[in-house]
């Protein structure tokens, strides 16, 4: 059995709540309009901002390091087995 892989877990459970919530103002919004664009920015941001910094305190306690892939959350997707795409794995 696979262990369970933390930072990937936390990593796509958040794109999906993520994306969810961005589709949902696309549809109130429409995709092209000032307050969707400025939206959509702002819930990446906060995102992937504190994605990084809840990665950095699991980095810190010694939970999870950096993948070998070299996947970074805010450089695009990358398929990876061990991350999901987050940039790290459980050490």
């Amino acid at each position: 059995m696979n262990k369970l892989q933390i930072a990937r877990e936390i990593f796509l459970s958040n794109l999906s709540i993520m994306k969810s919530t961005l589709s949902l103002l696309e549809f109130k919004l429409g995709k092209n309009s000032e307050d969707y664009l400025y939206a959509k920015q702002q819930i990446m941001d906060y995102t992937y901002r504190n994605l990084l910094k809840l990665f950095k305190q699991l980095e810190e306690h010694k939970i999870i390091e950096r993948c070998s892939c070299g996947a970074n959350l805010k450089k695009g997707y990358k398929v990876c087995p061990l991350c999901g795409g987050s940039g790290f794995c459980n050490k």
